[in-house]
């Protein structure tokens, strides 16, 4: 890593350290606060608590969009209530969408086709019976029991240390970056690296989402969330620092379904192979080095 240069993307600074002679990125660097995402898990979200007050850990809300009917207005960021309201009018009329709003799910609840017609799958037994099962761009790639709804080739969040890489054009993915690459976040808060790996897309607009794993671990917290109250304190609101290893996701991957240990394994053997970075000491000094550009 002996070339590095700066850019900015939506209000963060993000060195971009490449290699002289083939003018690839190597690593992107950046600080950034953490907000939590909960897609991939079974108890994200539950039709009959869609505001997660009481045995969901999410709001209908992060994975639905209500509109009104010619509007591009949605209603769960501007009117909350009327949102829920038209959700739940909708999921009692067997998700037929209604006269007045146009209710778009499929894009994070994972669908299941009924008498000829698609609707939000719900787990029907087990553990996580009654809940819907969401979705991450990233697969376990599992041949045989995928779980019902297909809960269990989620990239689950409680398990996983996770990055979001927001959807659209953006200079993370001008650089190369991809749903599966590999990364590592340090938290100089608790002093703790997580190693982790992009699992999912998000808001176009933002940088900063991680899992809830990932900001647990961060936090040095054990409890798991039990509604959306307790996963909105799992947010990180100090900046911490992240690395990005773009076009890693291939690096040493063998189809296996991804764990913290098999993910923390690749991270560290990238990491001392290909830049020398041989220890979360060698880690930290590289933010440091940095830490006045990205906070420019």
């Amino acid at each position: 890593m002996n070339k590095e240069k700066e850019k900015k993307e939506l209000n963060k600074k993000i060195i971009v350290l490449e290699d002289s002679l083939s003018k690839s990125a190597n690593v992107l660097l950046f600080k950034t606060d953490l907000q939590v995402n909960t897609d991939g898990t079974p108890i994200s979200y539950h039709p009959f608590d869609l505001k997660g007050e009481k045995f969901s850990i999410n709001n209908i809300g992060n994975a639905a969009t209500v509109k009104r009917k010619n509007s591009s207005e949605n209603l769960f960021m501007t009117k909350f209530s009327e949102g829920i309201s038209a959700f739940e009018k909708f999921r009692d009329n067997n998700y037929e969408q209604l006269p007045d709003y146009d209710i778009v799910w499929d894009n994070v609840l994972i669908a299941e086709t009924v008498n000829g017609k698609k609707i939000p799958c719900i787990i029907k037994t087990g553990e996580y019976k009654g809940y819907y099962s969401s979705a991450t761009s990233l697969k376990n790639n599992l041949v045989g029991d995928k779980g019902e709804c297909e809960c269990n080739n989620q990239v689950n969040p409680l398990k996983i240390p996770a990055f979001v890489l927001p959807k659209g054009e953006n200079l993370l993915k001008e650089q190369g970056v991809r749903v599966g690459d590999l990364l590592a976040i340090y938290n100089p808060a608790t002093n703790v690296i997580v190693y982790g790996v992009i699992n999912d897309e998000g808001p176009k607009e933002k940088i900063g989402e991680a899992s809830v794993s990932m900001n647990m671990l961060l936090k040095n917290v054990t409890t798991l969330p039990k509604n959306k109250k307790y996963t909105y304190g799992l947010v990180i609101k100090e900046k911490v620092y992240v690395l990005i290893i773009p076009m890693s996701k291939e690096y040493k991957f063998s189809n296996e379904i991804y764990t913290k240990e098999n993910i923390e394994e690749r991270t560290k053997s990238i990491l001392s192979e290909k830049f020398a970075l041989l220890n979360e000491n060698d880690l930290i000094l590289l933010f440091k080095k940095f830490d006045k550009q990205m906070n420019k």
